[in-house]
């Protein structure tokens, strides 16, 4: 079994000119785009620096171990990668630039994106969902919005970048963020497709069926490459791409998620024939339920969900791992104030994702199903 560290034992000392750009340099870009670059990557695109300048930033920070410390949701070894990566013969060449970052409460938007630089080609990385709140309803958000604020601003970081850089766009993102990555593809204008060379989505919420028929879709597909974990279940939220490769993982359920159990032979991944019952039996049940259900009423039970998540007063899932006790009791009484058909139809939503994810969610995990 072999992992990203491996990975980087192996192919850490092979120039990128030696063996090109792969879909496990996109997954460890992906992975590293979690790490908290605030103060440290310009935020702008004229201004590069190198792999080697922002290691030795990070490792200058008089935060360095709250940064290193993601959160209940994130792998706590990601700093680690980053490093191996950034001293590593194969990615030590790299200028890196544009770092974003959000977090707005009243938007209800997190978004973050890094782009690194390397022989011409610009590396568009989008982070995926962190372990904020607000980041987890964002993505609820999705069942409803026909676009959620952080779609819109891939998008226009996009348009920015290629107002700036010159040479081919790859796009990566794993979670939220490959969900960015397709519709920013899709939803860009015509002349900004052609600069995209490749797009990888590791894991990401997909769209509805008739997203996949449009035009501008049809016009990417091919340069279009997802994957999913084995057992997937963030990937399994919509209708995904139907070319696409399964991963095999050595994490444990909702686990799988996480990069850093996906498994890698050389250049490439280990490969499952077939998605789990239990991604499967997700699929089927979240989809039919949310199929049945208008958009108002969606925005009814999101909020609803998400009011009685906020009445814990934390912001994070790492916060609420840590007061349970207060958290769990300031939500239960949120929840006893809503009406009888709210509460029904939060029990549905809340036991199917138990069912699959179980207790690896905190914010969910807290909320107790069977009252």
């Amino acid at each position: 079994m072999a992992d990203l560290f491996n990975y980087l034992e192996w192919r850490g000392d092979i120039t990128l000119d030696q063996v090109p750009f792969n879909k496990v340099d996109a997954l460890l870009f992906a992975l590293v785009s979690y790490n908290i670059f605030d103060n440290l990557v310009p935020s702008d695109f004229k201004t590069q620096i190198s792999m080697n300048e922002v290691l030795e930033r990070f490792r200058q920070a008089p935060d360095l171990e709250e940064r290193k410390d993601i959160g209940a949701m994130i792998n706590e070894r990601t700093y680690d990668v980053f490093e191996q990566a950034a001293i590593s013969l194969r990615f030590c060449g790299l200028t890196v630039c544009g770092y974003r970052s959000i977090i707005d409460l009243e938007k209800v938007e997190q978004f973050a994106a890094i782009t690194f630089i390397y022989n011409n080609i610009n590396y568009i990385v989008y982070r995926g969902t962190d372990d904020t709140v607000v980041g987890w309803k964002e993505d609820f958000n999705i069942s409803y919005l026909p676009q959620i604020p952080s779609q819109s601003d891939a998008i226009k970081y996009f348009e920015e970048a290629a107002s700036v850089l010159k040479g081919k766009f790859v796009l990566i993102g794993h979670s939220k963020g490959g969900n960015l990555v397709v519709n920013t593809a899709v939803s860009c204008k015509s002349k900004l497709q052609k600069k995209i060379h490749q797009l990888y989505n590791f894991d990401g919420p997909g769209f509805s069926k008739e997203f996949y028929i449009k035009k501008e879709y049809l016009n990417i597909q091919d340069r279009l490459y997802s994957f999913y974990p084995g057992f997937s279940i963030v990937g399994m939220i919509f209708n995904h791409p139907q070319n696409f490769e399964i991963v095999h993982c050595d994490g444990f359920a909702i686990n799988q998620h996480d990069p850093l159990t996906w498994q890698i032979k050389g250049g490439d991944f280990e490969h499952e024939k077939d998605f789990t019952s239990e991604s499967k039996f997700f699929y089927r049940t979240f989809n039919d339920w949310v199929s049945i259900i208008d958009s108002e009423k969606r925005e009814k039970l999101v909020n609803a969900l998400f009011g009685i998540i906020e009445a814990s007063e934390y912001k994070t899932n790492k916060e609420l791992v840590k007061n349970r006790l207060k958290a769990s009791a300031r939500m239960i009484d949120a929840f006893a104030k809503q009406d009888k058909q709210t509460k029904s139809e939060i029990h549905k939503m809340v036991r199917i994702l138990h069912q699959t994810v179980k207790d690896s969610i905190p914010m969910l995990s807290l909320i107790n199903v069977n009252k």
